[in-house]
């Protein structure tokens, strides 16, 4: 009998290892996404949204691909090295090593091996589905955000031309414009009266402190501001269109300037600024000095009523000793309010940078001061006038005699609707306050307090608009884009489908080298039951006989297929060879093709 090599089979059989570049080359792909930050944004970002069903199906399909192209590999691996190692005669193989090898090379479960390769086939078989289910980690889009630069347009106070004091009369109001974002007007206290009053009578929380407050934005833009506005924001829905660009964006960030308005209140009972009857029907004026009056005549408004008891006058100096940042604004009220009669307040406006950010979808509005108390020892003169947005303090002055304006417009004979505003906000304090042993003085000052900060807040924020819109008085600054989008995968999947992506690769690499890339490889395949049924005839019945001395035994002429496995048939060695039979008649020297062959 014949023991020639069995034949090599063509180089070619071997380009199936490159499909390998498709996950390991994608496997990289996503290591770099996941290392760099690498994000799906904009359109791609819409159509993942919009078709979330048909795009998870299809990462499904792309991954049960990967996952049986690295299998198939691993498979293959398998398969070329026992088919090596079935060619040495060196080795001993059973039969019980070929079903083993032609399960692993399948790969399926073969519950005819002993127990401890059963579990080594049924492992193999399903490392598919946990291939498949790494790389769907690695693969599904998951929710991040990407940030971005863009430009927007906050309030310019280079030109104040308009920021004066207008006349109260109907005809001399300042320069107003209606628009679809709302009304703006350069006659602040007199245009604005209602939005101003119905934002003060909230200026106390019930529950938290003013960092919890939220209050509206004073035009019809829908935003709402969410504790102080310190009288910035104005941009927010005006002159910020470019956000508009991006409809995937959340929140955005910019830096604002403007005066954070700082208030001490005190019962000044030795106050001059009084409530007084003309003697005329139905009229009464408030007069008398301020600390800040120029004057010692002082203030002078007049106001109606039945009595003073409906009538709170707020004054402020019109014309002040000097302009300053620190101005001062006194009550005389009836006795329906007389919580706020004689009470006095230190206004001091300081020039300071605000962060202000926005919530794009909740339309939320957050203001926060930027800590500029470690490099403000060292700001320059001209850096210190580069913050305050007016040096000459003429815009303070105006802010201030919007108060003396609004409680003049809101006083009728019957009640003073500023008066209900303070008493609302000293109410609502008194009730968060929730202690009976809170002073009650301390409690109404806080009160008045909380309601000039309303005021001062929005009336800043109103002039501040009327710049953006009337005046069209902007400056462009850099607004922080913070954009909704995707990512591929979790980190510990990409790795995961990374780390096995090198092991197979190696695999491949180390039996390539072992096996001087697979040369003594054979043609025969065990899988292939055309050659393992022309190996077995070729070998003649000498298996048969000796599977039947191991313990299998024939019945009716046939195979008991149903024992095989169950006795010492699988401890059988065979081998495998080529050559032709000695035995044949045949005289040509044709090759027969591979023999199986029991080993002697």
């Amino acid at each position: 009998m014949s023991h020639s090599t069995p034949r090599p089979v063509p180089a070619a059989h071997h380009l199936i290892y490159l499909l390998l570049l498709l996950p390991t080359g994608l496997s990289i792909a996503l290591l770099l996404s996941d290392s760099r930050h690498w994000t799906l944004t904009g359109d791609l970002y819409t159509l993942i949204n919009t078709y979330r069903t048909s795009v998870q199906t299809a990462l499904q399909i792309l991954a049960t691909v990967l996952g049986t192209i690295q299998l198939v590999t691993i498979c293959r691996l398998i398969n070329n090295a026992t088919r090596i190692r079935f060619t040495r005669p060196t080795h001993h193989t059973t039969l019980n090593h070929l079903a083993l090898w032609s399960a692993l090379s399948t790969p399926t479960t073969n519950f005819s091996l002993p127990l401890p390769q059963i579990l080594l086939t049924f492992l193999l078989a399903n490392f598919s589905a946990i291939l498949s289910a790494l790389w769907t980690g690695a693969l599904t889009p998951t929710a991040t955000t990407t940030t971005t630069n863009t430009t927007i347009h906050i309030p310019s106070y280079t030109n104040r031309t308009f920021i004066k004091e207008y006349p109260s009369q109907i005809d001399n109001t300042g320069p107003s414009l209606r628009t679809s974002h709302g009304y703006f007007t350069y006659s602040v206290g007199v245009g604005l009266l209602t939005s101003l009053i119905s934002s003060a009578s909230s200026a106390s929380p019930l529950t938290g402190t003013l960092r919890n407050r939220t209050h509206p934005k004073l035009d019809s833009t829908g935003f709402t501001y969410t504790g102080r506005s310190y009288g910035v924001g104005a941009p927010v829905g005006l002159t910020d269109a470019s956000i508009a660009l991006y409809p995937w964006a959340a929140n955005y960030t910019y830096r604002e300037r403007g005066y954070d308005a700082q208030l001490t209140c005190v019962y000044n009972t030795s106050s001059l600024f009084l409530l007084q009857d003309t003697y005329y029907n139905a009229l009464y004026d408030a007069r008398g000095p301020l600390p800040d009056s120029n004057s010692s005549s002082g203030e002078y408004s007049v106001y109606t009523g039945w009595s003073t008891d409906t009538i709170v006058a707020l004054g402020v100096a019109s014309d002040p000793i000097a302009y300053t940042k620190s101005r001062y604004v006194a009550a005389a009220a009836g006795r329906s309010y007389l919580a706020l009669n004689a009470s006095q307040c230190l206004v001091t406006f300081i020039p300071t940078w605000f962060q202000v950010d926005v919530t794009i979808q909740n339309k939320q509005i957050y203001v926060s001061r930027i800590n500029s108390s470690f490099f403000s020892p060292f700001l320059t003169s001209s850096e210190e006038q580069e913050m305050d947005i007016d040096p000459t303090n003429r815009t303070i002055h105006v802010v201030m005699r919007q108060l003396e304006l609004i409680s003049n417009d809101l006083t009728s004979f019957y009640r003073s609707t500023l008066g209900d505003a303070f008493n609302t906000s000293i109410a609502d304090f008194t009730t968060s306050s929730n202690s009976t042993s809170t002073n009650t003085t301390t409690t109404s000052l806080t009160g008045i307090k909380n309601t000039y900060i309303s005021l001062l807040d929005d009336i800043l924020e109103s002039y501040a608009a009327a710049q953006l819109i009337i005046g069209n008085f902007t400056t462009p600054t850099t607004a922080t884009l913070t954009i909704e989008a995707l990512r591929l995968g979790s980190r510990v999947y990409i790795i995961a489908v990374f780390v096995v992506s090198l092991i197979v690769v190696g695999l491949v690499g180390v039996e390539a080298t072992r096996t001087s890339a697979w040369r003594d490889l054979p043609g025969f395949d065990f899988l292939d039951g055309r050659m393992l049924v022309l190996g077995a005839a070729n070998g003649g019945r000498s298996i048969a006989e000796r599977a039947a001395e191991r313990g299998w035994r024939g019945k009716d002429m046939g195979g008991d297929w149903s024992a095989v496995g169950g006795g010492g048939e699988g401890r059988v060695e065979v081998s495998l060879g080529g050559g032709r039979d000695a035995d044949d008649d045949d005289d040509d020297d044709d090759d027969r093709g591979e023999v199986i062959r029991t080993r002697e």
